[in-house]
């Protein structure tokens, strides 16, 4: 655990702290008397931490020192599941996937949504991308004409700091409806861009049109946030499901779908997770069992 702890640059101190969690962690376990550790076995791990007197910030970073070791024995091939993943209290992030939506629901989102106008053509193309390889509001900006590859039917999705890159299968459907939005309708929003024709109302000063030629897809007034125009997406498919409350919903659906049928590896690579624990959130047994914990400890102040 130290030696990757080192390959990821914590800093000497952290790397103590999360030995030293660690091992407070496992001797309270030995003396519990508690086998293989289950999320039962972390809850009352909290209990114990919460009646020594420890703060939900304190709480949280034995719980990432734990997370962290399971992490290490993942990677090592030591252990498939790590009990910790996705597990919060009050203070920091309670990162679970909520209201998510089944496939029939994602499939008839895309078949009422109408493309009628150059907009709505691109978000068409944007919410297929969504439903079918789950991309993040930050990745379909980046995309760029080069990223689809049209001939052998794939998705090239560049990495960053927070997202790996990866390589995904289109849909046939998605094929000609992106073949139809590249040679088609992105090149007439460019233009009406370059003659400042988009719409009426404001429109963006001096677009960068050399940077705006650069992405596959971009707002209709030149400018260079992709914010508003992922906004107005949204509230029409609200119209379509009132249930909707944002594309990371229906990227969250997606992954929890996949996850029925695919191996948590194999949805990790697809979904770019960087870590395999922030996979496992969206198995359904897990979200059960931290909707739980939720229920019994995000009270904590």
């Amino acid at each position: 655990m130290q030696s990757t702890c080192k390959k990821k640059r914590y800093e000497q101190n952290t790397i103590r702290q999360f030995i030293n969690y660690t091992a407070y962690f496992f001797n309270w376990k030995d003396q519990s008397g508690t086998g293989q550790v289950q999320y039962s076995d972390l809850l009352a791990f909290i209990g114990h931490c919460s009646g020594q007197g420890d703060s939900p910030r304190l709480i949280n970073r034995k719980l990432s020192a734990v997370r962290r070791y399971y992490e290490y024995l993942q990677q090592e091939g030591v252990v498939i599941k790590n009990p910790a993943s996705g597990l919060f209290l009050r203070g920091r992030r309670t990162a679970i996937p909520a209201n998510l939506l089944e496939k029939e629901e994602l499939q008839r989102l895309y078949e009422n949504y109408h493309a009628y106008d150059l907009r709505t053509a691109r978000n068409k193309v944007i919410l297929s991308l969504v439903i079918n390889q789950a991309l993040a509001t930050g990745e379909l900006a980046r995309l760029q004409p080069a990223h689809i590859r049209l001939r052998s039917g794939k998705l090239q999705v560049p990495g960053s700091r927070h997202s790996n890159g990866r390589i995904l299968d289109l849909e046939a459907y998605q094929v000609i409806g992106l073949q139809e939005y590249i040679r088609k309708t992105r090149p007439a929003i460019l233009r009406a861009i370059r003659k400042k024709s988009s719409r009426p109302g404001r429109k963006a000063r001096n677009p960068d049109l050399k940077h705006l030629e650069s992405r596959l897809f971009t707002s209709m007034n030149g400018g260079s946030c992709m914010k508003n125009s992922l906004k107005h997406l949204t509230n029409a498919l609200k119209l379509i499901n009132p249930q909707i409350k944002d594309l990371k919903q229906i990227r969250q659906s997606v992954i929890a779908h996949w996850l029925k049928h695919e191996d948590v590896r194999t949805v990790q690579y697809k979904a770019g997770h960087k870590h395999v624990s922030t996979t496992e959130r969206y198995q359904l047994t897990n979200l059960e069992d931290l909707q739980e914990a939720l229920n019994i400890y995000h009270p904590l102040k």
